[in-house]
């Protein structure tokens, strides 16, 4: 609870950062969880000590759960897709809460007593027992939601390892999540609201310091620096592995510009290429004398370094994610190795 307090001040107190809603939605959703975890410490301490352990699947705290898990997902959809989350939307994220909270209202004052983790196989055919069931592992489809999204890197700030993380994280809690409510172990008690705060301040982390937005929100706004379109990545045809295998890299690199994809690995490109990593690997030590990250490296900072020479007014966040840098450390990083300066000493420089 206070960690979700904490990163939402934070989050609102720089909310003028921002020119998109992932940030607005990451602090709302940590307010909002801040007030659920509340809830949930409120009735925990009003539940009198000593006695019978309290009996499981409660339908109330489990609704409290599934909300927060929803909650959890708003922000990663929006990095995603700007544009996914709209009125309808939002109506299908959170149906699932009005549904099972109208259910549970015909089971009041009539539930099933669950006392223990065997008591709730042996009463699984009751409605009640039934119906909190059915609750409670409706969370497990929200893990996998950032895959059903269409994914397009020119204008997501995420990539695919981060998606795969921030997924396997969200799992990782609904898994703790559930077998909690099947057992009330004091362990997963203490875990579940470490995990759940450890989430949040790494989003805050990375919505504060690292995340690089896209420049246009607008599907159809064109940009404002003079480029020309990125075409899709197809891969080439040759003869044989190493035969004009350069050439090969070369139209990648330079025509279709392969490295502004964030996600481009050593085998993609090999792949694309028509070769395999040991000789990809090969000819572009040869030719260049850098391992492949150097490479694509030096290509992306290259690109920063011209976007800002014709336009030094561009904002360098812009220019990095143009470039193909989805990091923003990770960009400044490279660029100050291979220019010699940081980026905002090369703006004033051009100035």
């Amino acid at each position: 609870m206070t960690t979700c307090f904490i990163c939402t001040l934070q989050l609102r107190l720089r909310k003028q950062e921002s020119n998109d809603k992932a940030r607005w939605l990451l602090s709302v959703g940590s307010f909002i969880s801040g007030l659920l975890a509340m809830f949930v410490l409120l009735f925990n301490m009003s539940t009198p000590e000593g006695g019978e352990n309290p009996p499981l699947l409660n339908p109330w705290i489990g609704l409290v759960y599934m909300s927060m898990h929803i909650v959890m997902t708003l922000y990663p959809i929006t990095v995603v897709r700007q544009d996914w989350l709209n009125p309808k939307h939002y109506c299908i994220l959170f149906a699932p809460v009005a549904v099972f909270f109208i259910l549970f209202l015909f089971f009041i004052g009539q539930w099933t007593p669950l006392p223990n983790p065997a008591s709730v196989w042996e009463n699984a055919n009751q409605p009640d027992v039934a119906v909190r069931l059915v609750s409670l592992f409706a969370m497990a489809p929200y893990c996998l939601i950032l895959f059903w999204l269409p994914y397009n890197y020119k204008k997501s700030s995420a990539t695919l390892g981060w998606i795969i993380g921030y997924s396997l994280g969200l799992t990782i809690i609904c898994v703790v999540h559930i077998v909690l409510m099947l057992t009330y172990s004091p362990i997963l008690m203490a875990l579940l609201p470490l995990l759940a705060s450890t989430f949040y301040y790494q989003s805050t982390e990375y919505e504060l310091s690292d995340r690089l937005r896209p420049p246009h929100t607008e599907e159809d706004d064109a940009p404002e620096l003079a480029m020309s379109p990125i075409p899709e990545i197809t891969p080439l045809d040759g003869p044989m592995p190493e035969f004009g295998l350069w050439s090969r890299v070369c139209q990648l690199m330079d025509k279709q510009e392969a490295w502004r994809d964030p996600d481009l690995s050593l085998s993609e490109l090999a792949r694309l290429s028509g070769t395999n990593i040991t000789y990809l690997n090969r000819i572009i030590k040869q030719e260049t004398g850098m391992g492949f990250k150097d490479y694509i490296n030096t290509k992306r900072v290259k690109s920063v370094a011209t976007q800002l020479k014709k336009n030094p007014d561009l904002d360098i966040q812009e220019a990095f994610f143009n470039a193909g840098f989805r990091s923003r450390t990770t960009a400044w990083r490279n660029f100050k190795d291979i220019v010699g300066s940081t980026p905002t000493e090369f703006k004033q420089s051009l100035k």
